[in-house]
């Protein structure tokens, strides 16, 4: 094509202009993610794998391996990485250290990338950020990749609005794409809702449009599978790409099934075929994990030092435990009597994630399991942002270092960002209450099922 982009791998764009590739989009090309949880379940075409290396700039969106993704990166070892402007510039001054060219772009202003393409892109306090890709006058891509692009939502729209075609990809009906292995203190493990039990994604996708008037969706940053021995119970829970598009109504807009790309030109959009790579399970011991192995002294007196340097965590709760090697390992953080969670995971992948600061992967992945105590109902609010997004990225460990953490993010989002906060959290309160409420009791959980779907029906 001469000016368009198209979709490939989990969350990777292609943009071209002139026939040339400019910039691509959080490239995971190979490799098993989260320790081996996670692999691709579709081959790149040859001429994909071309534009890959043709490219000029590469835009990363946070610090995940499916996006962020060291392995693959090591083939644009001469190309620009492009990142938004995130608090803590952890992810800049790791990539710099590693001796890559690293380019951060200003929140919300538009930077040229060739004659006919340029993008916008914005961070928000989750240490994720969105992409606003322009292809000309007539046709941008909001990419969403995981996030809700909080605070920065009215900025976005102004900016997304002009254009005629607009298409908008976000990360829906991920099928474990956040931790789900939970477990109940007598060791029976608490079910996530099964994909027949879900809501059909048509509607989200639906409401996806909707909320960002755009024209066209298609599944994004959702192409991954469970892939690791111990993982495999969490492969009953993948959403199939199939019912991405069950029950979405037409008049929301385009709905592209899978794979694409967009000529802008002759404003056409053209299925790309999907072709399945081998799936294989493979066992923890390849990943350096033996469950029997315990915890040394050195690794007790470093899971300590890293779970109390986050302030937060010691006034919420009483203890962390690790469970390793059969062995249980508290660490007194002081906080409310009882409050506390036990995760068992085995010891290689558990101090890798302690030693660089990466326990979000280590949770992803779903081979390690997770016991809430002391009436603790779920790792959000209190500990998963804390540690893996506002501590491990964002560098923000104390309470006078969160307040200026988020003290930033206001300063940059003004008045409307705040009440886009205020929306989330409330939302997400809402949405904790009703879960616990509506999963023990199927006719009520029927029930408000119907009436969401005829809300953002």
């Amino acid at each position: 094509m001469n000016l368009g982009f198209e979709t490939c791998g989990n969350a990777t764009l292609i943009a071209y202009d002139a026939g040339v590739p400019v910039v691509v989009t959080d490239p995971w090309l190979q490799g098993a993610q989260y320790f081996g949880s996670w692999t691709l379940p579709f081959r790149f075409t040859p001429q994909q794998l071309e534009a890959f290396s043709a490219a000029r700039y590469v835009w990363l969106s946070h610090g995940h391996p499916d996006h962020l993704n060291l392995e693959s990166l090591a083939i644009f070892r001469d190309k620009t990485l492009l990142l938004a402007e995130h608090r803590g510039g952890r992810i800049v001054a790791d990539l710099q250290a590693a001796g890559y060219r690293v380019q951060v772009l200003a929140n919300h202003a538009w930077t040229q990338l060739s004659n006919r393409v340029r993008i916008l892109t914005c961070a928000d306090q989750n240490q994720d950020s969105v992409l606003l890709l322009a292809l000309g006058e007539r046709c941008a891509v909001l990419n969403l990749n995981d996030g809700q692009a909080i605070g920065n939502r009215l900025k976005l729209m102004a900016s997304f609005k002009p254009f005629t075609r607009r298409f908008v990809l976000r990360l829906l009906g991920g099928g474990g794409a956040d931790m789900m292995n939970y477990f109940t203190e007598d060791g029976q493990r608490i079910d996530p809702i099964s994909p027949a039990d879900r809501t059909p994604l048509g509607f989200a996708y639906g409401k996806l449009l909707r909320d960002w008037q755009g024209t066209h969706t298609a599944p994004f940053s959702c192409h991954h599978w469970f892939s690791r021995a111990d993982s495999r119970w969490a492969a009953a829970y993948e959403t199939p790409l199939e019912a991405h598009g069950r029950s979405f109504k037409q008049e929301r807009g385009e709905f592209i099934p899978g794979y694409f790309a967009y000529d802008v030109a002759s404003d056409q959009v053209t299925e790309t075929p999907m072709e399945l790579m081998p799936r294989e399970f493979r066992e923890p011991r390849e990943f350096g994990d033996d469950w029997s192995e315990p915890l040394a002294a050195d690794d007790v007196r470093a899971a300590g030092d890293y779970f109390r340097k986050f302030e937060h965590l010691r006034q919420k709760f009483q203890f962390i435990n690790m469970r390793v090697g059969g062995r249980d390992t508290f660490i007194d953080l002081g906080g409310p009597r009882g409050r506390g969670i036990t995760f068992e995971a085995p010891r290689n992948s558990l101090m890798t994630a302690l030693r660089y600061e990466i326990f979000d992967d280590l949770l992803i992945g779903n081979f390690v399991k997770t016991v809430l105590h002391g009436g603790v109902r779920s790792l959000y609010p209190d500990f998963t942002p804390y540690v893996a997004k506002y501590g491990d990225n964002g560098r923000a460990f104390s309470v006078g270092e969160l307040h200026d953490y988020f003290q930033s993010y206001r300063d940059e989002s003004g008045f409307q960002g705040w009440l886009d906060y205020v929306r989330v959290r409330s939302t997400r309160r809402v949405r904790r209450a009703l879960v616990a409420t509506l999963s023990s009791t199927p006719v009520l959980y029927r029930t408000a099922r119907s009436a969401y779907r005829r809300f953002i029906a």
